[in-house]
């Protein structure tokens, strides 16, 4: 479904984050091509994330800004 909403509004791929606390976040991520922001504010550790390949891994919300404009530089 969400592969359909990102068709369905034309955005590229390499433009959407996909943010998330747990493992299958991480895997959807890269199921759908994105690139996958693990958060450490939720139900998993960092080592769930990073064993899952997360491209990014953040303690606090405000890191989602730093992650965009290093992507934009």
């Amino acid at each position: 479904a969400l592969g359909m909403l990102i068709n369905e509004l034309n955005i590229l791929k390499n433009e959407l984050l996909y943010v998330g606390d747990t493992a299958t976040d991480m895997l959807t991520a890269k199921a759908l091509g994105c690139l996958s922001v693990g958060v450490l504010w939720g139900y998993r550790d960092e080592r769930e994330l990073s064993e899952n390949d997360a491209d990014f891994i953040i303690k606090t919300p405000g890191e989602i800004g730093d992650i965009v404009r290093k992507i934009n530089s």
